[in-house]
């Protein structure tokens, strides 16, 4: 991490969907320039924390910024980029084209905005080494070749804060490792501040800054050693968590022995109380 200016200050939000908070007393901050991992289970979170980042989701509680404004007057300052899988109702569309309909809400139509756009878009592309993409059709491209595409639309209004959304999910190793070195290069090279949703740390663990780690309706926030460990894990899941590290990788599971354990304590202890 390079600078304390937070692009982003969380302090004690609560945020959900329907009647339940999706999570409640989350507090961190996202220096600028940082990469920092956004992990979790399913339904832990992580969508709802990017909408209310958006500006699309009202805090229900806590006081959240966004370089030092509120989500919706910093929207113009972030951008997202979905997973490529929902780019396959897109297929005709050629790589330049996809990117360019983003430029300043698609305005192609107007004469003086179109050498502007010409040059946003050719700088985004730049930046994802995109430029052979262009000229394909995205229904052409592979799982990894697309979110390249989608990153390089999500950069071509000169976004301060990149939102990825999964961008790792049903890639296969080397391009799941291209997407992560292309995330490092826009926070190293750009000085972009990068929250990359992901199911699995391993493939980030030697890029991330910080992990923010979602779960039973809470967060916590530190390096990936201070964070995906037994105590900290089950503490946040509610039930005994075990970190296995195993040739360089983590893998985290429900301590079946240590919960075990416990049913028995718990058994004795009602028994005696019965007696």
């Amino acid at each position: 991490m390079t600078c304390d200016v937070s692009a982003v200050h969380a302090r004690a939000i609560a945020a959900g969907k329907g009647a339940q908070h999706a999570f409640s007393d989350l507090s961190f901050e996202l220096p600028v320039a940082s990469f920092t991992a956004l992990a979790g289970p399913n339904g832990s979170g992580k969508t709802t924390l990017f909408e209310t980042l958006l500006g699309l989701a009202s805090l229900r509680r806590g006081a959240l910024d966004v370089f030092e404004q509120s989500p919706r007057k910093a929207r113009s300052a972030v951008a997202y980029v979905p997973q490529a899988s929902r780019l396959l109702h897109d297929g005709q569309f050629i790589g330049r084209e996809f990117v360019a309909a983003a430029w300043r809400a698609r305005r192609w139509g107007i004469t003086w905005h179109q050498k502007a756009a010409a040059q946003a878009v050719d700088h985004a592309l730049t930046q994802v080494d995109g430029h052979v993409l262009a000229r394909r059709r995205l229904g052409e491209l592979s799982g990894g070749q697309q979110q390249r595409l989608l990153v390089a639309q999500a950069l071509v209004n000169q976004p301060r804060l990149l939102l990825m959304d999964e961008p790792l999910a049903s890639l296969d190793p080397a391009a799941q490792e291209q997407i992560v070195a292309l995330a490092a290069h826009l926070r190293n090279c750009l000085g972009m501040t990068v929250l990359f949703s992901t199911h699995d740390v391993n493939p980030v663990v030697d890029v991330a800054d910080q992990v923010l780690y979602l779960a039973g309706g809470s967060g916590r926030l530190g390096t990936i050693d201070e964070i995906v460990n037994d105590e900290v894990l089950s503490a946040l899941y509610g039930v005994p968590m075990h970190v296995v590290r195993e040739r360089g990788r983590l893998f985290v599971m429900r301590d079946q022995a240590a919960g075990a354990s416990r049913c028995v304590a718990e058994m004795a202890r009602d028994a005696g109380r019965c007696a």
